[in-house]
């Protein structure tokens, strides 16, 4: 079923086949059409298997993420419970990164609160926020984030963890700095660093390794050096950027290469002249 999805998105139905392979060719100018062609199928036929996961713990399997997922240092997280240490969760858009939200709700102390962009399509977006709900995670719309930090975080006792997906694009009118990521310049939110220094929040990296058994993923726990916040603005945002390009070029299939995430380099001046940005096509 994985591989049958896999070809209606990538062949059937070409789903955003241009954005992802303009992406390919601009993280991976050197590689030729066989190696890129390769590449992009093993991506959509992940993206089959990423679809096909969803579906199926949405109709009877709720907990099935939970079996999928291992920890390779869960401790991290425990002696941070242990200490009511509140938490920044530096994830991105790679491997399962909805199972992997269900099983920390499962496994660890910490509330885990999905922060998310809702979607247009009412529909669509009611239904992910249902099924995020029912699965042991807080869904928390990234507009009222604050709000809800002021008005209830800050005056409870139980630690929290804000999942948040960093790998995406920012707007044009948000706050953002420049930084590499896939060896590309790049706009990267400063969200997430700002909320660590303003609520006195611990930053942790969620890394993700792919295992052999399909749909399976080690998750291992990663903490900046103990006086990151000492050093200038950005630094935490840096590093993470270099953790997550390290691990997509260690399996760059697992990666969601149909998001635009270059998509205002041009605007933001973030381009060079001569950047190529063809497709192999």
């Amino acid at each position: 079923m994985t591989a049958l999805l896999g070809v209606l998105l990538g062949v059937v139905t070409r789903y955003r086949r241009k954005v992802v392979r303009e992406n390919l060719r601009r993280v991976y100018p050197n590689w030729n059409r066989i190696q890129l062609l390769a590449l992009e199928r093993g991506f959509y036929n992940y993206l089959g298997g990423l679809l096909w996961d969803l579906i199926r713990s949405s109709v009877g399997a709720k907990n099935l993420g939970q079996k999928k997922i291992q920890w390779e240092n869960p401790e991290v997280l425990m002696d941070l419970a242990a200490q009511n240490k509140s938490l920044v969760l530096l994830t991105s858009h790679y491997g399962n990164w909805e199972w992997i939200a269900q099983a920390m709700g499962l496994r660890f102390p910490h509330r885990i609160w999905f922060v998310y962009k809702p979607l247009q399509w009412t529909a669509a977006e009611n239904w992910l926020r249902k099924w995020r709900t029912n699965r042991h995670v807080v869904p928390v719309a990234l507009k009222s984030l604050r709000s809800k930090l002021a008005t209830e975080a800050l005056t409870s006792s139980f630690p929290f963890a804000l999942y948040l997906g960093a790998d995406q694009s920012p707007t044009a009118q948000s706050r953002w700095i420049s930084s590499l990521f896939l060896g590309q310049p790049t706009a990267v939110y400063q969200g997430p660093e700002e909320l660590c220094r303003t609520y006195g929040l611990t930053p942790v990296w969620i890394g993700i390794r792919p295992l052999p058994s399909r749909g399976s993923y080690a998750i291992r726990f990663e903490r900046p050096v103990a006086n990151w916040s000492e050093a200038e603005h950005g630094s935490l945002m840096h590093w993470y950027m270099n953790a997550l390009s390290q691990q997509i070029h260690d399996a760059p299939e697992y990666w969601l290469w149909t998001h635009r995430r270059w998509k205002l380099n041009r605007e933001l001046g973030l381009d060079g002249p001569t950047q190529d940005q063809t497709s192999y096509a």
